[in-house]
């Protein structure tokens, strides 16, 4: 599963329940979620970050932590299932995580 990224993924964009649920099962199945910049705000909202380390665009670091999450600044996190970045430059390592996860 991939977050979408950018500012309209936020929270004037909220997500349905259904959506939600979505996060929610694929976390739980232990399936990929590939989160970048603010895409992190789908997780944070599903309830799934909670003692996990990720990273993001900083202008949702508050709303990570808030939800549970140990924010890192660092271009690619890796915690278990979770792979996050923090945004469009660090799209090479990114995608470099997705593929060796």
């Amino acid at each position: 599963m991939r977050s979408p990224a950018g500012r309209e993924s936020g929270p004037g964009a909220t997500l349905s329940a259904d959506q939600l649920d979505l996060v929610r099962e694929a976390d739980a199945d232990g399936k990929l979620l590939g989160v970048i910049c603010h895409g992190g705000w789908a997780p944070a909202s599903a309830g799934v970050l909670k003692g996990r380390t990720m990273t993001c665009t900083v202008g949702i670091r508050d709303d990570v932590v808030n939800a549970g999450a140990n924010y890192v600044d660092e271009p690619v996190v890796v915690d278990g299932n979770l792979v996050t970045a923090r945004r469009p430059p660090d799209l090479p390592a990114y995608g470099a995580a997705l593929v060796m996860r």
